[in-house]
Parts: C-alpha cells; sequence; structure tokens
C-alpha cells in the first residue's frame, strides 16, 4: 500500500521541527546525546552505520518498556519512518537482522502508548505499515535457516496484530490481518513448519478474532479453518501446538460461531445444518465432537508426559483439563491478575487469550500499560482505582478531644503480592476496615454530645 501524500507532509513537517532544534554534524551525535533529548532519536536513526542505528533503537525501546519518558506525539510519524526504513533496509539486503526485531517492537509500542487516543493517527499507521509488515513477514520467514532463531518473524506478526488492534476502523481492517496471517499458515508454515513461528501466527489470529463481535466476523473467510485447528489438535507431533488449538477451538465454541468457522455445519444457502435423528443442532453436535476429541487428545499428553515427555507441562495439562470443562459445560476458569492494587478479573477464553497475548508482547511492562491505557482498560472491561500511598493511620484526627479512645493500630507488613494482603488490608471484613468503622462511630459520638451541650467525659489526657 503507497504512503499517501499526507503521510509525506506529516514528516516533512516534523523533519523542519527536528532540524531547528537539532545543532552541529551528524558525526559529532552520539547515542547519549538523544538520550536526553527526544527528537535526536529520530535523526540518528538516519545514519549509515548500522551500530548506531542500533543502539539508536535499543535506547527507544528502553524508553518505550521503562515509562521514564513519554515520546511526544508530534514526532510519532517520523519514528514511524525511520524504523520502516530500517525494516526495507532489511528487506533489501535479504538479512534479516536485530534492526528489524527493534524496529518492529517500537511500532508496536509506539501505536499501543502513543496513538491509542488519536484514533485517525493510529489508522494511519495501520494503512502505512500493513503491507511493509506483510511482506517483511513473508520474506523473512522464506530467508529462514533450519536452526535459526525465527523470534524476530514472531514479533513482527505481534506487531501486525498489535497495531490493528489499535488502528482498525471497524471488523474489516481487523479480518484483513487476519486474513494475512492465515495465508502465511497455510503457504509458508504449512510447506516449512516451524513450532514458534506457528504458534505466535495463531495467537496473533486468535488474539484479533477475540477483539470482533460475533455478528461482524465474515461467514465466509474463514470456512474450513475449524478443520485446520481439530486436524492440528489430533496430528501435531508437537504438544504445546496441540494446545494451541485446543485454546482456539475453545474460543470459536465460546463465541457461539461454530458454523463461520466450519464448511461441515452449514448447508448451500450458508444456513445452519439441523440433526433431525438426534432432535438437535448441528453446532450442538460439532460441539461434542470436539470435546470428544480434546479429551482423547488430553489423554495421550498425558501418557506422555508420564513417560517423560519434556514439551508438556504441569500448566499445558491443566489447561487442557480446562478446555474440556469449558466444552462441556460452557464455563471458563476463573483467574485473575494483580493489577496495582485492583485486580483484573478472567471469565471467558477471549478475554484469556486477549490477556495472555498482550502479556507475552509487553512483558513485564503489562501492568503499567494496563493502569495508564484507556483502551486497554476498556478491552478488558477493567476499572483500576485512583492509585493511593497506603498509610498506617486509620484517621487524622481534628482536635484534641477525636483523638480518643484507639489512637494506633497495628499495620501488618504485607506485599500486595502476598497471598493474604486483600484480606487483612482491603477487605470490607479487615481488621483495619473494622478498626476504621469502630473509629469513625466513636467520632460521630463525640460530636453529638458535644452539639447536645453535656460533653463532660474526659478521654486520654484530657482535663476534665
Amino acid at each position: 500500500m503507497a504512503k499517501g501524500s499526507s503521510f509525506y507532509v506529516k514528516i516533512k513537517h516534523q523533519q523542519q521541527k527536528l532540524k531547528s532544534s537539532n545543532q552541529g554534524d551528524e558525526d559529532n551525535t552520539t547515542t547519549e546525546d538523544f538520550v536526553s533529548d527526544t527528537p535526536d532519536y529520530t535523526e540518528v536513526l538516519c545514519q549509515k552505520k548500522g551500530p548506531k542505528r542500533e543502539k539508536a533503537l535499543e535506547l527507544i525501546l528502553n524508553k518505550f518498556t521503562s515509562f521514564q519518558h513519554e515520546f511526544p506525539k508530534d514526532y510519532s510519524i517520523t519514528l514511524l519512518d525511520r524504523c520502516l526504513n530500517c525494516i526495507k533496509s532489511d528487506l533489501k539486503s535479504g538479512k534479516c537482522t536485530k534492526e528489524t526485531y527493534l524496529a518492529s517492537r517500537i511500532i508496536g509500542l509506539l501505536q499501543l502508548d502513543v496513538c491509542y487516543e488519536d484514533d485517525s493517527l493510529a489508522h494511519e499507521i495501520l494503512e502505512v505499515s500493513l503491507e511493509k509488515l506483510r511482506s517483511s513477514i513473508y520474506n523473512f520467514y522464506q530467508a529462514l535457516k533450519p536452526g535459526s532463531d525465527p523470534s524476530t518473524i514472531s514479533c513482527l506478526l505481534d506487531t501486525l496484530a498489535i497495531i490493528t488492534f489499535v488502528g482498525r476502523n471497524d471488523a474489516e481492517d481487523t479480518e484483513r490481518s487476519m486474513q494475512i496471517i492465515w495465508r502465511f499458515i497455510h503457504e509458508q508454515l504449512v510447506c516449512k513448519p516451524n513450532t514458534q513461528v506457528m504458534i505466535s501466527a495463531i495467537s496473533a489470529w486468535s488474539f484479533l478474532l477475540a477483539s470482533i463481535p460475533t455478528w461482524n466476523i465474515s461467514s465466509k473467510h474463514w470456512k474450513g479453518s475449524l478443520s485446520y485447528f481439530s486436524n492440528l489438535l489430533e496430528e501435531s507431533d508437537q504438544s504445546v501446538l496441540r494446545i494451541k488449538a485446543a485454546e482456539t477451538i475453545a474460543q470459536i465454541v465460546e463465541i457461539d460461531a461454530i458454523e463461520k468457522f466450519s464448511i461441515e455445519s452449514m448447508d448451500a444457502n450458508d444456513d445452519l445444518l439441523t440433526c433431525k435423528e438426534h432432535g438437535g443442532s448441528m453446532r450442538e453436535e460439532k460441539r461434542k465432537h470436539l470435546m470428544n476429541k480434546v479429551k482423547s487428545v488430553v489423554v495421550e499428553l498425558s501418557r506422555s508426559s508420564a513417560s517423560g515427555r519434556k514439551d508438556l507441562t504441569k500448566s499445558h495439562q491443566t489447561f487442557s483439563t480446562d478446555v474440556i470443562a469449558f466444552l462441556k459445560t460452557g464455563g471458563c476458569p476463573k483467574t485473575s491478575l494483580l493489577i496495582g492494587q485492583d485486580v483484573l478479573s478472567i471469565s471467558n477464553w477471549s478475554q484469556l487469550i486477549q490477556v495472555n497475548f498482550m502479556k507475552q508482547f509487553l512483558g513485564s511492562s503489562f501492568v503499567q500499560h494496563v493502569k495508564k491505557n484507556k483502551l486497554l482498560q476498556d478491552f478488558y472491561d477493567f476499572t483500576p482505582r485512583a492509585e493511593a500511598p497506603h498509610r498506617p493511620e486509620l484517621y487524622v484526627s481534628n482536635s484534641e478531644e477525636e483523638s480518643a479512645g484507639i489512637r494506633y493500630v497495628f499495620q501488618p507488613e504485607l506485599e500486595i503480592k502476598n497471598p493474604h494482603y486483600f484480606r487483612v488490608c482491603v477487605s470490607e471484613n479487615s481488621i483495619l476496615n473494622k478498626e476504621k468503622t469502630q473509629r469513625m462511630k466513636q467520632q460521630r459520638f463525640l460530636s453529638a454530645s458535644k452539639n447536645a451541650g453535656y460533653y463532660s467525659v474526659s478521654f486520654g489526657n484530657d482535663e476534665g
């Protein structure tokens, strides 16, 4: 997709601002210079020396992940253009270097951190980046040698999903990116399988699927995809891939869209078939069929694990059991994450997939992003409380007589991560809240007595 004229105009305008803010020639610019001067970031990426560009990208990425500084939105288009040029340079040379990995991560974080509040800017980043990311995924994977690290291709897939999630205008934008991933799976991964890349591709695809309301999902694009995941569940020799397939199957069943992903459940007019022999719908028959498949696979994987297979962890076994429970009852295992002093509750498979994908992409900065990013809060249906330091004082007295009674209450030294923190410090029935309630009752009693004109009781060190 060609870049629009407005994109070039914005770059030219931002470059003029950069030139006016920078002094000295390019050769004298060091990586330390732009640490304290944000506009210098994008200028260093124009240098011809690869090591300097790579160092600049590392420092920019660190800025995004450390939350030490906010990147000015005024320079976002220019930074995007520089990062795309780094990827383009690797495409021309036919070598997938660390520059592409760093640049693609920065593009994703730029979209997530800077542009999530500006719909037009976020959509422009999606449109400008889409084709470059698509060609990079295809070309770099084709050039990937056996035994080489595929993390850059995985990162490109993650970035494609992130910029689509933030910059989409409608379901068509989302499904366009999903189709890029789907074609990559069938055109590249089927012929040249790579477990890590396949997991990344399926994760990105299912993450985007989770962001589309069921009624907006195309009834034509994804025919046969359920069969693909079903075959992967049964035939793959990699247990992690089989678990990923089971997860995606559970997601499709949960959103109640089996007919949109299965050829077998539709007639020639795309109407849902009914199973007259059993008096029910094909959807229910399909659900039972999938449940039996997952059951048999879990039994097989459990036996493999007992015999010493290292690729199936305990969490994978638990997860498989959760999938079976869902297919039986329709309920997702209840889990939660601690976000500051708040709890993010996860109650369905789609949300679990969303959270896991974003945690994998953001790493240790996931909590900070959820705390500050309104888009993620809306996506997860999460409303954080106002952050305030937790103080040991339960009440601040306004006068001497109000300091009567319990003046100090023992407050246990508990970290927020401690499993007893909420029971002891936050719960309505906690010791601290009970003492606070008692204190407030005492205050009301003292105030009422004083207002009534017969305040004559002495407390503590008060003189009669």
